[in-house]
């Protein structure tokens, strides 16, 4: 049985580990069993912090396996991310598909192996080649990582070192000259006693655009090692390096009412070509060390330093009052403004984790625990220029373009941001079984949170306790039943301009907006039915944000970006994934999610939203249907075929009076062995070649800037390599 994408967590975790690297982890299922999972002992990931079965834990959690990203061939691994129910993309950054992703209807906190990142507008993404599963953890998750939007976060699972030698390579190339390799090494034992385990990924990669000549090209290497001092002492470390560097892609306004002009195709380029390329250092670290039986000290930490220096000066727009192109009438106004400018931003994020944990015998159970303390820090610098108009075009007739040449060199840098923030929690959880059906989890932490904006010379400060409990009852073997209630504390980092302040000073009085709150209700189901051929996730969820920022609908264009509290937003919905396996070879997987998210109550009328309006581009449905056949026997034995459908409903835009329209993709794939250690697939994505946007608007949705195509049809062969 290959099962293509596994919707409850329990099912997904799946890491064969060999002996010298399994003296801490807990088995779930049979040994020797195809579905034994492994949850190794590492904290890379977003379930196992408590050491207990992940299908008593009462929250929602969708995994994405390494098998699943490279059956379904998309480029940038987050593309993935689309078959989950009430996911979807935010924004493009570097190229298609490298933007932000909502969950819920809430933007998602990126992590890496359970640790914090910085963004840096997609420069810190990990590179593929690192990456062994995604995990994507619905609700508000305060209760791991203290202040995080409490939609759910993103945990990228890198690789680790494997029992076994090994080295995977794998060569992809395809449409508009995209190239890709990709090398995986991995040493089972670097001593004679097999206490020290090794892995080395490397990749190099031109990814090509339909909008010639973007393009963005990366180099990324990433060693990890592990070390098994004795059979109670056991660390990993690794470092990732990755550098990408390339021509940004343009992005364009569309008509008042959110049409494209049609003059503009998937492939319009405008203005002039401008660079961008940033350089992301991380290391990652864990130790552990068992006292006794039931008592164990873990010490995580992470480093990261990212840099990204950016040109703009392909994008067009129109800010006649931020309503997009007019035609027609006596408003006639069809010409679009193409601005040029440049910046730097350096983030550098550390993190350090302390833990105890246990465990104990009450009501003839076992009972586990943990208690931590963590501290955060990030220091944010973003330098920026404004070089001035190059130049205008008529969306009528792109012919009519009249565009200079940049002088990046010319622009002098100042000051756009610069702070630092400290982040001190101290937490504890519990994992209670007062008899043997039910799992009771609760936990509480505290956080102090602290920003020292220079720019602006301020200090703020915030605290709060948040708490997470919930309970999971058994309903029949490995299918469990869930309730709970969760909160989230986000401190805000924006300015409310004070009443009789000019917008354009940058220098006006303001007061820093207070933090945001969330709680969160859910109830739901995970497991397997019919003898474990069908693994099904099902939840529904009440999610209530209070005093949520937006941006102040009075700013003006290129002045500074000043704030507005809304007040309330409810999102309400429920999702279901399931996996099936329908026959011998034929495995189905199942989404669906629906989210009514909307404002409830509104502080300052008059902000840009009332009450009853949508969240902005919040789709109410997701939807993603993927099947995949084997041939078992025969001439064409393991040959493998897959179609999927994935898509959004419509987002809206209440502020411009605009509804976007959805999307409906359709994905195929073909894959077939060549022997014992060669394998050879095509990927199709986007096979009816529908035109569609994946990034409108920004985060309001604006018509007079910032949209763009997602990928027409596109078609990579890929070369695979088993040493």
């Amino acid at each position: 049985m290959r099962v293509a994408r596994y919707g409850v967590s329990f099912i997904a975790l799946i890491a064969p580990w060999g002996a010298a690297f399994a003296q801490d982890s807990q088995t779930i299922g049979n040994p020797g069993d195809e579905d034994t999972i492994v949850v190794t002992g590492f904290q890379n990931s977003l379930v196992n912090r408590l050491p207990i079965d992940p299908i008593e834990l009462p929250f929602s959690i969708e995994i994405i396996n390494r098998d699943v990203i490279e059956e379904r061939g998309f480029f940038n691994p987050f593309d993935a991310l689309e078959t989950l129910p009430n996911v979807f993309r935010r924004q493009t950054e570097l190229l298609p598909g490298s933007g932000g992703y909502n969950i819920r209807g809430l933007v998602g906190s990126v992590l890496t192996n359970n640790r914090p990142e910085g963004g840096s507008r997609g420069a810190g993404r990990r590179d593929i080649s690192y990456i062994e599963r995604i995990e994507v953890a619905k609700g508000p998750a305060s209760i791991l990582l203290g202040p995080v939007i409490p939609g759910g976060v993103i945990n990228q699972v890198t690789k680790s070192p494997m029992s076994g030698d090994f080295v995977d390579v794998t060569l992809r190339g395809g449409s508009f000259g995209t190239v890709r390799g990709e090398v995986d090494a991995n040493f089972g034992s670097l001593s004679d006693s097999g206490a020290i385990g090794f892995r080395m990924t490397a990749a190099y990669e031109d990814q090509q655009s339909p909008q010639d000549p973007e393009h963005t090209e990366t180099i990324a290497i990433r060693p990890v090692v592990e070390v098994n001092f004795s059979e109670r002492t056991r660390a990993q470390f690794s470092v990732a390096y990755t550098k990408r560097e390339g021509v940004p892609g343009s992005r364009f306004a569309v008509n008042e009412d959110g049409s494209i002009p049609d003059t503009i195709e998937d492939d319009t380029y405008f203005g002039a070509p401008s660079e961008q390329g940033g350089e992301d250092l991380y290391y990652d670290a864990e130790l552990q060390h068992e006292f006794l039986d039931n008592l164990k000290f873990v010490l995580r930490g992470s480093y990261q330093d990212a840099d990204f220096e950016y040109q703009t000066s392909q994008d067009i727009s129109n800010y006649d009052g931020g309503r997009g192109f007019l035609s027609g009438g006596d408003a006639t106004d069809t010409m679009a403004s193409i601005s040029y400018s440049r910046g730097f931003r350096n983030e550098d994020v550390a993190y350090g984790d302390l833990q105890l944990q246990g465990d104990f015998q009450a009501f003839g159970l076992q009972q586990d625990w943990v208690i931590g303390s963590s501290y955060r820090w990030t220091k944010f610098a973003n330098d920026w220029g404004y070089g001035g108009a190059l130049g205008t075009l008529d969306i009528t007739d792109l012919s009519s373009a009249a565009v200079g040449t940049p002088d990046f060199d010319s622009i002098v840098l100042s000051q756009f941001q610069d702070f630092e923030t400290d982040l001190y929690s101290v937490y504890g959880e519990a994992s209670i079984r007062p008899f043997e059906p039910l799992t009771i989890v609760a936990g509480v932490r505290y956080d102090r949170f602290e920003r020292d904006d220079a720019r602006n010379a301020t200090f703020t400060r915030d605290e709060d306790v948040t708490y997470r409990i919930g309970g999971t009852y058994q309903l029949t073997d490995g299918f469990n039943a869930y309730v709970s209630y969760a909160e989230s504390f986000i401190p805000q980092r924006g300015q409310m301009i004070l009443p009789g302040e000019d917008y354009t000073d940058p220098n006006a009085a303001t007061e820093t907006i207070a933090p945001e709150t969330a709680t969160n209700y859910e109830v739901g189901l995970k497991g397997r039915l019919f003898d474990g051929r069908v693994r099904l996730t099902a939840a529904a969820f009440m999610l209530t944000r209070q005093n949520v920022a937006t941006s102040d609908p009075n700013n003006i264009p290129g002045g500074p970006a000043f704030v507005v509290a809304t007040g309330e937003q409810e999102h309400n919905g429920f999702e279901v994934s399931a996996d099936i396996d329908v026959a011998e070879g034929f495995d189905l997987s199942l989404s669906y999610g629906y989210v009514d998210a909307e404002v409830t109550k509104v502080i300052n009328p008059g902000n840009g939203q009332d009450v009853g309006d949508t969240v902005p581009l919040t789709p109410s449905h997701t939807f993603s249907v993927y099947g995949s056949y084997t041939v078992p026997s025969g001439l064409l034995a393991d040959l493998r075929v897959g179609a999927g459908v994935r898509g959004i409903t419509e987002r809206p835009a209440p502020r411009h009076g605009i509804v976007y329209d959805g999307y409906t993709l359709v994905d195929a794939n073909i894959a077939y062995p060549l022997g014992d250690a060669f394998e050879v697939q095509v990927n199709v994505h986007n096979l009816l070649d529908k035109e569609y946007r994946e990034t409108v608007g920004y985060d309001h949705g604006t018509p007079s800037a910032g949209h763009r195509f997602g990928n027409p049809r596109t078609a990579y062969l890929t070369l695979r390599a088993h040493f």
